[in-house]
């Protein structure tokens, strides 16, 4: 073969793969659907690293809101969906929810055993799921978990007395301890004591739970998400080793304890082992219950104790509204003789409010990701969504939308009255998702942020210590929504 026939042959390669590529990144234009001009490789992904991805697409919704009911968007090199209408968000997430049931999540019951949990499974195998793990969230069970809250929100009291002499505390720290306590001990039985031993190996794993700041971890993600039966193949797992190993070990060791009697609790776990010995469960295996028991542990204590920390720097951001939140914790403990009852907690309304407002500035989920599972027509319009597309719904676009809330930006509980909440669109406040894939641990996770932060609020004043960052930002290498860079409180004894 000459030079000049491997000369033509490489440039036939090159002008096909171009065209290939253009044909591609031409999708959406090519359909008058409003996109934001991608570039090769990464399609609208250039900036994530940069940015979160959740401000990411929280821009292109910005941009692109007053353009149509939704938008296109690249993944890399696959198209996919910004719903950009709140009624076109609705039907996604509830209306038409069997044409959009799933997440594009990439899990590997084989290799990954604990990647195969509610949040990421799908089709029968996840209503089976969601509806056997649903009654464990209820009013009632969270009324029965709520002692156990309360205890460790004392522990987490002393801790702080214990430590506020020694300067500013860093307080992701003291947040993801108290969520471990609570969740650990609430939902498991388990004695993880992050609030009494200061190397515990909870932290430790908690760690290597969200470890995807490294080129490689993000590379491995992007990879299982586009490329999933390759992936499988491959044996691709997202789970460090060593999480698996101490997950397996404490959810082994505490069935074995159950099964033996030597523990009976009213708890997550117990009513794990109820589906289990139910025949309920399908001839349930270990894996099976060890990875639902994983996300709810894992899941549970992380994105809550974010959401502590951001709402306790902005506090400390805004002394007079921190002001009115302890003193609306006293009248209502005062009125419970000076405990913090569950009853008690549904009446701290403005701390709710004060969350609530937190959620919309740092939403847990600031993209809520969904699969077509069935070709769908976009109600008024001759569009098709395919079968196999991603949607990506905007939650922190719409939260940061200033004809919903004007001055976005600004931290103000007031939002948040019912006056207020009953005024807007259902969809307009979606931190937690919707629909019958919302976040089954919502009501624990508010229980035990408004038992921590009112424990907080009412024994100590809370003032920003100039080694925090000021404005508040988001990592945009972390996985969930985290401040980016330490988040330094100076801690002042209330004396009652």
């Amino acid at each position: 073969m000459t030079f000049l026939h491997i000369f033509t042959f490489l440039l036939c390669v090159i002008a096909y793969i171009w065209y290939r590529v253009r044909k591609i990144l031409s999708y959406w234009s090519d359909r008058n659907v409003p996109v934001i001009k991608p570039s090769f490789p990464l399609g609208n992904l250039g900036e994530v690293g940069k940015k979160h991805l959740g401000t990411v697409i929280k821009d292109i919704y910005l941009k692109l809101k007053d353009k149509s009911d939704f938008a296109g968007f690249y993944y890399l090199m696959t198209p996919q969906i910004i719903p950009l209408s709140l009624d076109l968000m609705k039907n996604i997430l509830i209306k038409d929810f069997q044409y959009f049931p799933d997440r594009k999540i990439y899990y590997n019951e084989k290799d990954d055993p604990l990647s195969a949990h509610l949040f990421a499974i799908r089709g029968e195998k996840w209503r089976a799921w969601r509806q056997q793990l649903t009654p464990t969230f209820t009013s009632g069970k969270m009324k029965m978990m709520f002692p156990i809250v309360i205890s460790q929100a004392k522990n987490l009291q002393n801790y702080i007395e214990k430590n506020m002499n020694r300067g500013p505390m860093e307080f992701k720290h003291v947040c993801v301890r108290y969520t471990a306590d609570v969740i650990g001990s609430a939902a498991f039985g388990l004695d993880c004591r992050a609030l009494f031993e200061e190397d515990t190996e909870i932290i430790h794993v908690g760690k290597l739970f969200f470890a995807f700041n490294t080129f490689i971890e993000r590379f491995k993600f992007f990879f299982g998400m586009i490329c999933e039966n390759f992936s499988r193949k491959l044996g691709l797992r997202f789970n460090h080793p060593d999480l698996e190993e101490f997950f397996m070990r404490i959810i082994k060791d505490t069935i074995d304890k159950r099964d033996a009697g030597l523990i009976d609790r009213n708890d997550f776990m117990k009513h794990l082992l109820e589906i289990r010995d139910s025949g309920k469960g399908n001839n349930l295996t270990f894996n099976e219950l060890a990875a639902q028991a994983f996300v709810i542990f894992f899941g549970g204590f992380e994105t809550s104790s974010n959401t502590m920390e951001w709402c306790l720097c902005l506090l400390a951001l805004h002394p007079e509204i921190q002001d009115r939140a302890r003193d609306e914790i006293r009248e209502v403990m005062e009125k419970w003789n000076g405990e913090l009852s569950y009853e008690a907690v549904q009446e701290l309304t403005y701390l709710r409010q004060c969350i609530d407002e937190t959620l919309r500035l740092y939403p847990p989920a600031t993209v809520l990701f969904r699969l077509c599972v069935q070709d769908y027509k976009v109600p008024n319009s001759d569009f098709i969504i395919e079968k196999g597309t991603q949607i990506f719904v905007p939650s922190m676009g719409i939260h940061m939308d200033p004809e919903i809330y004007p001055e976005p930006e600004v931290f103000d509980p007031e939002r948040f009255t019912p006056e207020n909440i009953k005024d807007r669109h259902p969809m307009a406040y979606i931190p937690f998702g919707a629909g019958p894939r919302n976040c089954i641990g919502l009501r624990f996770a508010y229980m035990q942020m408004t038992v921590g932060l009112a424990y907080i609020l009412h024994n100590f004043r809370l003032t920003l210590n100039p080694k925090t960052k000021v404005p508040l930002e988001i990592d945009p290498e972390h996985i969930v929504v985290s401040p980016n860079g330490s988040s330094w409180l100076d801690v002042e004894k209330i004396i009652s």
